[in-house]
């Protein structure tokens, strides 16, 4: 190895240590906790839904497609908070979001179900016991079936 391509292995190891350090500190949630979760305020593309302060964001199991109160996906994530008082929680904040109870059970694992306001989409949140303390949510909304913005999954009738 010469000289000069010795020089330039620690500016390359530099910069990629940069780049790798900048791509740690960025998360869906805009905050930089030790969890890479967020720090109570909803990912930036997040609205619409209730959430509490100080929930940890799951970023491997969170899909979100949209932004707004338009989006659709899985927001997983998990609080301090026990099972049941995220079922409170949740089951009393939904409807100032605009959504309108559909279902609920609630159980070892609990599931609400919601339609939004305008009926175009459909919020399931599943609410499990974390293992040590706390609780764990997913959320997934997606379209409704009644919408028109998906299929209903049944092929179209022939045409004679």
């Amino acid at each position: 190895m010469s000289k000069a391509q010795f020089n330039r292995i620690p500016v390359f190891l530099m910069v990629a240590m940069l780049a790798l350090a900048g791509c740690n500190s960025m998360n869906i949630g805009g905050s930089s906790g030790s969890s890479g979760g967020s720090s109570g305020g909803p990912p930036p593309q997040i609205s619409g839904v209730a959430l509490p302060e100080g929930y940890s964001l799951d970023a491997d199991r969170t899909i979100i497609l949209g932004e707004g109160d338009r989006w659709i996906g899985r927001l997983s994530y998990s609080v301090s908070s026990s099972a049941d008082s995220m079922f409170d929680f949740i089951r009393s904040q939904m409807s100032n979001y605009g959504w309108k109870e559909v279902a609920v059970v609630r159980a070892e694992t609990s599931q609400l179900t919601y339609l939004s306001g305008d009926a175009d989409r459909v919020a399931s949140i599943l609410i499990t016991r974390s293992t040590l303390y706390g609780s764990k949510v997913d959320m997934t909304v997606s379209p409704s079936s009644g919408s028109g913005t998906i299929s209903s999954g049944r092929a179209p009738a022939a045409r004679r």
